[in-house]
């Protein structure tokens, strides 16, 4: 499936700031699943873009604007070729097989704690209850997929970027990004590495899936036999070649498609216009 997505964000600020400092992780990244085959990334005001990998391997792109300006608009606009993923093929895989890799450096950062993924003794206890005999990682994984979903409703302005899972479990009504995190929070209490995705989900029906033609987030399990196998809480399915990776991360902190700061006073408003159009 080749996809073509054009991403807009516009800050305006009501007083002219300075000393404005971005990250960007707008470009996809090459994976087994996706190839990207054009790329370009506007900044307004005009400014050079430096780029680098974070510690998650996600590319990244900078830049500082240091004179006074009332409106900041970053541009990305790229096509991006997907194949089928096969995640129906998993084979199962008993929770002990987890132990060598929990206890790597890279398994080490997606089964603990982190800025907004949080879990206490009654999370734990849910996540525990939907486990019950299941010793295979991937169909509790997908229990527990099924279970934020039939849990928790999809309303925007309720939560904030700021909500924890925590938060969201007492709750229980939001977007994308906080069903990700309470599934992100299930599955470390029960020691599944699982890493939060922001990205694009395509819907060729336009309403049929939430959270489609936006920027969206998902989650993705470690099973030992297959590696990172993706699951998508908001829509309680698993993911498919509708499916466009931008960045991973330990939660929203480290795979945010636009992230910075600035010096001035007043207040921002910020606009977000995503498109996402089939080419083939």
């Amino acid at each position: 499936m080749k996809l073509r997505i054009q991403h807009r964000t516009e800050y305006l600020y009501t007083s002219a700031v300075r000393s404005n400092s971005n990250e960007i992780r707008l470009r996809p990244p090459a994976t087994p699943w996706q190839a990207c085959g054009f790329f370009m990334l506007k900044v307004l005001p005009s400014t050079r873009l430096k780029q680098y990998h974070d510690f998650h391997h996600n590319g990244v792109h900078h830049f500082e604007i240091e004179e006074s300006h009332q409106r900041l608009v970053i541009e990305a606009q790229s096509t991006v070729t997907t194949v089928r993923r096969g995640e129906e093929e998993v084979v199962p895989c008993s929770f002990v097989a987890l132990g060598q890799y929990r206890e790597s450096e890279e398994g080490g950062l997606y089964v603990g704690h982190s800025r907004y993924v949080r879990f206490n003794p009654q999370l734990w206890k849910a996540a525990l209850d939907v486990r019950d005999e299941c010793d295979d990682i991937f169909r509790t994984a997908q229990g527990l997929n099924h279970f934020v979903y039939d849990n928790c409703r999809y309303q925007a302005g309720v939560t904030t970027v700021e909500t924890t899972s925590e938060d969201f479990f007492v709750g229980r009504v939001g977007v994308c990004q906080d069903f990700a995190h309470l599934l992100l929070a299930m599955c470390r209490s029960l020691g599944i590495p699982a890493r939060y995705v922001s990205g694009y989900l395509y819907d060729e029906k336009r309403g049929h899936l939430r959270g489609a033609h936006e920027s969206h987030a998902w989650v993705e399990v470690y099973v030992p036999n297959r590696g990172w196998v993706g699951l998508d809480p908001t829509n309680r399915q698993g993911v498919d070649e509708r499916y466009i990776t931008l960045a991973v991360g330990r939660d929203y902190e480290d795979a945010a498609p636009v992230k910075g700061s600035y010096m001035g006073a007043g207040t921002r408003t910020m606009k977000v216009a995503v498109s996402v159009e089939r080419l083939d």
